[in-house]
């Protein structure tokens, strides 16, 4: 479907709403998509529709006119439907495609709805995609389902963007942690936090890990934390000693940006390991219960490395787990190795996601 044709027959601007209603990792997964729905249609202008918690990481995306924050409240639906029918939009795309997001839009009255058939909600959109069964990654599952209108094949990093002055003040928050930048030493971030337990690299692999790059590579090791993961980073912090500095919780731009002027960040599987993907960080991903070929789609494209451990039992996609050995054999060492490779690449980052400063 070509959707200025069908705002030419309609006599109104193109206007688009994508949405993706949660999770941090999984908005940041969409940005390609989204790129590559500009890229066909770039008279357009799009706006984006997620949860409040994820909405600031996609300021300043220039592919973006609006950023619609939602709540979860059940009451502050009908403002929102409200909102979203005063935009008046040609076209939308959903790709969460969960019940509260199908019927948000239904109701919403936009008159192009495109969604997964998923079920019977797949009966409250317009126009069903399809993807693929051999399509593998995230990242490419949603740029496959742009395809219901007339968007190609984009080869695409995702992409987080900063201001200048974000990047500055991330600089001056890192310093004021490890202090000036000595020449030639290296700032490791590391995220042990993570939503699901059953994803998490135990604290004391990142304590030693922690020990291994301040010994063998002379680097400052940081650590940051999201809500709720104080207590992991303390745990950190506990055994790596003066190896590590904890910083304090803070927002989700002021991450992005302390994370910009570090050499290298190491992360579980989850939202700020695609966070420092995003900004064109070299990074370390940890995984354990779920499948990288989906969730790590960067390994060839960048300073980007995966360290994992196949086990009979893995994938298993569990959210918890009482003896998580996938995650629990991976050796400090291993993740090390991981880092000095990441530090040393010399090739392009396919396009290299990151900042307009």
């Amino acid at each position: 479907m070509d959707l200025s044709d069908e705002a030419r027959r309609r006599g109104t601007r193109l206007r688009i709403l994508v949405t993706r209603l949660r999770y941090l990792g999984d908005v940041i997964l969409t940005t390609p998509a989204v790129a590559a729905l500009k890229e066909r249609y770039p008279e357009a202008e799009i706006h984006y529709a997620t949860e409040r918690p994820y909405a600031e990481i996609l300021e300043r995306n220039p592919d973006l006119a609006g950023i619609l924050r939602l709540s979860r409240n059940a009451w502050m639906a009908f403002g929102e439907i409200a909102r979203i029918r005063s935009l008046r939009f040609t076209a939308c795309i959903d790709l969460f495609y969960n019940p509260r997001s199908a019927i948000l839009l239904y109701l919403s009255g936009i008159p192009i709805r495109a969604g997964g058939s998923r079920k019977l909600r797949g009966r409250l959109y317009t126009h069903r995609f399809e993807v693929p069964a051999e399509t593998r990654s995230a990242m490419e599952h949603h740029v496959a389902a742009m395809g219901v209108f007339d968007v190609g094949r984009y080869d695409s990093l995702p992409r987080v963007y900063l201001a200048r002055e974000e990047a500055d003040a991330g600089r001056e928050l890192l310093a004021q942690s490890v202090g000036r930048r000595e020449a030639g030493r290296r700032i490791i971030a590391m995220h042990p936090g993570g939503t699901w337990q059953a994803k998490r690299w135990p604290p004391g692999s990142f304590a030693r890990l922690a020990l291994l790059a301040r010994e063998r590579i002379g680097a400052h090791v940081v650590v940051v934390t999201g809500p709720g993961e104080e207590g992991i980073a303390e745990r950190v912090r506990a055994e790596a000693g003066s190896a590590v500095r904890v910083l304090p919780l803070k927002p989700l731009r002021t991450i992005a940006a302390i994370l910009a002027s570090c050499d290298a960040v190491v992360a579980n599987d989850g939202g700020i390991m695609h966070l420092a993907v995003a900004i064109g960080r070299p990074t370390v991903a940890v995984f354990g219960p779920t499948e990288p070929d989906i969730w790590f789609p960067y390994e060839g494209k960048g300073p980007f490395a995966l360290v994992s451990r196949r086990m009979d039992c893995a994938p298993c996609h569990k959210h918890r787990c009482e003896s998580p050995e996938c995650l629990e054999s991976i050796a400090p060492e291993q993740a090390l190795g991981r880092i000095e490779e990441v530090l040393a690449w010399k090739g392009p980052v396919r396009p290299r996601g990151g900042s307009d400063a």
